[in-house]
């Protein structure tokens, strides 16, 4: 099983959980999953989900899929997200999509509102001779890119297919990673070539595919949804940025104590009132977030076996490790030590 970097906990990269939660039913109908056990195995709770416009951090998401992955030992996970990602999967982006006059159209929005749907990868599009190259760049390395990967580029060709008259079939679909051991059922969900240690993630299409109209182009409805995601980019990116810094300092500061809000907001050159005030027009609170990370951090550190109990509860700023333990134990209901042997 893939180990995930501690650092992630404090980075900015995010996904929509409204994208996760469009996925996640049909994902573990597909695997016979209990989505109480899966969410509760992975430390999250239904509320993400409730709340429009969430982002859950990357390393939550990513926590979310291993255990999915655990359950199913199936390594085409990502594969698997992607070929039931749905117009509805993306809220916004995917009505704007929808929208659209043709596929150009369709993919110039894809690119300049990618990030409601959460601060990960980026797309590209580029030209090549008579194709056109639709390209992801994957901020991560190892096993999480692979799915993260899979899922972004299926997941493409899964929104895609539905919205032309005409069989979307890609020229080749390539993966910078290696094969599988059943690359079949790739080439026939794609019915074309699939590359495996390519130089690029992505599709290539017919350049001559960008002129097909959307069977849902609305030019009405194009426009009004043009103006809407315009607004929800600008409010998206102050929310998002406001969150993702908060969980930066806090996570700098963990290894020398409990941050506290004057620290927190002093680092971001603000009073901590200020910040308490920006964090409560988000239905947020400070408390929430250092908690929230301090459990993914948790469960990270546990994983390594050369670390301590006492080591874990001074890198998450609890001055004993006795605190550390009964945090822990309200957030899994059970002791540090029983989680980590039966992790």
């Amino acid at each position: 099983m893939p180990v995930l970097d501690p650092g992630l906990a404090g980075s900015d990269q995010s996904l929509s959980a409204a994208y996760v939660d469009a996925v996640l039913p049909p994902l573990l109908a597909h695997y016979g999953l209990s989505r109480d056990v899966v969410l509760q195995q992975a430390g999250l709770s239904e509320a993400p989900f409730s709340e429009p416009g969430q982002l859950l951090p990357l390393v939550d998401v990513l926590r979310l899929f291993l255990v999915i992955l655990q359950a199913s030992g199936d390594a085409g996970l990502g594969f698997e997200i992607g070929k039931r990602v749905k117009p509805r999967s993306y809220q916004v982006l995917g009505y704007v999509i929808l929208a659209s006059r043709d596929l150009c159209q369709a993919i110039d929005r894809l690119i300049r509102f990618e990030s409601l749907s959460g601060k990960l990868g980026e797309t590209r599009l580029s030209h090549h001779g008579d194709r056109v190259r639709l390209s992801w760049q994957c901020p991560l390395a190892g096993e999480p890119a692979r799915y993260l990967t899979e899922a972004a580029v299926t997941g493409w060709v899964a929104f895609m297919r539905p919205l032309i008259a005409r069989e979307l079939a890609p020229s080749q679909v390539c993966f910078r990673h290696g094969a599988p051991d059943d690359e079949q059922r790739y080439r026939a969900f794609f019915d074309a070539p699939v590359g495996f240690s390519a130089d690029f993630d992505g599709v290539e299409l017919p350049a001559e595919y960008l002129a097909l109209p959307l069977e849902s182009a609305d030019p009405g409805l194009s426009l009004m949804m043009e103006r809407e995601a315009r607004d929800l980019l600008a409010d998206f990116d102050i929310n998002s940025n406001l969150v993702s810094a908060v969980r930066a300092r806090i996570y700098q500061q963990l290894a020398d104590g409990e941050p506290s809000l004057e620290s927190v907001a002093d680092s971001l050159g603000m009073a901590a009132r200020t910040l308490s005030a920006r964090l409560a027009r988000r239905s947020l609170r400070f408390a929430d977030i250092l908690d929230g990370l301090r459990q993914s951090l948790a469960e990270l550190y546990l994983q390594d076996s050369a670390l301590s109990l006492t080591e874990i509860a001074l890198l998450l700023g609890f001055a004993e490790s006795s605190s550390f333990s009964r945090a822990f134990r309200r957030w899994r209901g059970t002791s540090p030590n029983q989680w980590r042997r039966g992790g």
